[in-house]
């Protein structure tokens, strides 16, 4: 079952796009992650689907009730979303939010239940109980967050930009909870520039770029399909590239400045054989494989052009 589909979405803000006819699909179970640069489109979209905003055009539906459909009431009580940041209270400790939050959302939950649901997301409740929430950290904030939006038992949670200003050990305890959240059956879209964090959880991205969805991919096909490269720096890559090229067994030779790139499944035993009979200074020989920062750098520069 699709958690999500959106159907040529678009909003138009004073005659321009910030979001262009998109279609992404995010199935039950996924981590999908949603990638662009600042001002693609990303936050606007999310605004969309949870209803802060009305579509200009297109249309979209939650676990397959289309937006226009009453139902799309009930069946958004089981999505959770942090938009740019959580609202919480910091002169109050994580429990009283968490009841605030069950007084505002209508929801009946007991202090037994708030405390379990404090440690599902990570945080150790008596080591936190008595301690303002404007003492917590970053990271801890986040994690507190997502508890509050769990508090409507959601199971599919949107957050945008979570890792934005996260120190590495927030890095590793936020990655950490939505892991184990996934596990246990939740769903989560993330919108993020941090594309290192994202390869790390993902099981699908989607890339949005000026408001147009460039691409979506599962990340199992996109390391199936990483294009792998021997980046070799010699004395003059002006005569690699002219030495490899003349040879004729590579697929794609780059050269840039300082050294030359040969992509695909290139033998760098035969690379080797012909710098070295060309009387090449090879200084230094490493083979790589794509990343998702790769592959999104890429992809960009061929949407540009196209």
């Amino acid at each position: 079952m699709n958690v999500l589909t959106t159907d040529r979405l678009s909003k138009v803000y004073k005659g321009n796009f910030a979001v262009k006819g998109v279609s992404l699909h995010i199935e039950q179970g996924d981590i999908y992650g949603f990638v662009g640069e600042n001002g693609a489109g990303k936050t606007t979209l999310i605004r969309l689907v949870t209803g802060l905003a009305a579509p200009t055009s297109g249309s979209y539906s939650l676990y397959e009730v289309p937006n226009s459909s009453r139902e799309i009431f009930e069946v958004r009580r089981r999505t959770g979303a942090i938009v740019e940041t959580a609202t919480m209270s910091r002169s109050m400790t994580a429990l009283e939010n968490l009841k605030t939050q069950c007084y505002i959302t209508g929801v009946e939950k007991t202090e037994e239940e708030l405390i379990a649901l404090i440690g599902r997301v990570g945080l150790n409740y008596e080591e936190i109980r008595r301690r303002k929430v404007g003492k917590f950290s970053l990271g801890m904030r986040q994690r507190l967050g997502i508890a509050m939006v769990l508090v409507s038992d959601a199971d599919f949670i949107i957050l945008d930009e979570p890792m934005n200003g996260l120190d590495p050990q927030g890095f590793i305890e936020v990655r950490e909870t939505i892991l184990k959240l996934n596990r246990e059956g939740v769903t989560f879209l993330i919108s993020s520039h941090i594309l290192s964090e994202l390869e790390k959880i993902c099981t699908k991205i989607g890339v949005i770029s000026h408001g147009e969805l460039l691409e979506e991919i599962r990340m199992e096909d996109l390391h199936r399909n990483a294009r792998r490269r021997i980046v070799i720096e010699t004395d003059s890559a002006d005569a690699t590239e002219e030495a490899l090229t003349a040879d004729g067994s590579f697929a794609e030779i780059v050269k840039e400045t300082g050294r030359v790139t040969v992509y695909g499944d290139a033998d760098v035993n035969r690379v080797m054989w012909i710098l070295v009979s060309k009387g090449l200074w090879v200084r230094s020989v490493n083979m790589l494989e794509e990343t998702i920062e790769d592959h999104y750098i890429r992809l960009l520069g061929r949407g540009r052009i196209a």
